[in-house]
């Protein structure tokens, strides 16, 4: 196989690649809710604790988790319509002092969320356990549409040769419901 055609082949590997969920992370346990004029949706991410996040971890960096959570119309004929997108970002930061973790939750940038516990399943549960987020007004639906809730996380982002993006986490994963007032 000549230089040229080793090129493509490789840089075809990595385009079909780049999408693939790794870890066996995943979103799972969505639940959404609508209540009064919000949406409420909870939701877990499963794999994201490799040896190389827990060391990372454990030596004192911090490490946030992004997850995020798109609302969509659905359409029979054209393509399904992206209502809104909501980011969300847990951080743990270790501190070796006093063997705490400390731990904060951001919503679209705007913290929501502060703790601190010295319990490392604790730590584990408020990084990937999301409950009860009230994510979403209600005004923004049309009465008896079908939308769906998309949702993706991000252990950690990085770029492959500083300008491919080259998320490492899950795949994308829909919940459906249809918004009756």
């Amino acid at each position: 196989m000549g230089a040229k055609a080793s090129r493509v082949l490789w840089l075809t590997l990595l385009f079909l690649t780049a999408g693939v969920p790794v870890w066996g992370a995943d979103i799972v346990d969505v639940v959404s809710v609508v209540r009064k004029d919000k949406i409420i949706v909870s939701f877990q991410m499963t794999g994201a604790f490799s040896d190389e996040v827990e060391s990372t971890i454990e030596s004192g960096l911090p490490v946030s988790f992004l997850f995020t959570v798109q609302l969509k119309k659905v359409r029979t004929i054209w393509l399904n319509e992206k209502v809104t997108t909501r980011n969300i970002r847990t951080t743990v930061t270790y501190d070796n002092l006093t063997e705490r973790y400390m731990l904060s939750r951001e919503i679209d940038g705007e913290i929501q969320a502060t703790d601190v516990v010295s319990d490392p399943e604790a730590m584990r549960r408020f990084m990937v356990t999301l409950e009860s987020l009230e994510l979403f007004d209600t005004g923004i639906l049309e009465a008896n549409g079908e939308y769906y809730l998309r949702l993706k996380g991000v252990i950690r982002d990085r770029n492959l040769f500083l300008f491919v993006p080259w998320d490492v986490g899950t795949g994308w994963t829909k919940k459906y419901f249809t918004f009756l007032p």
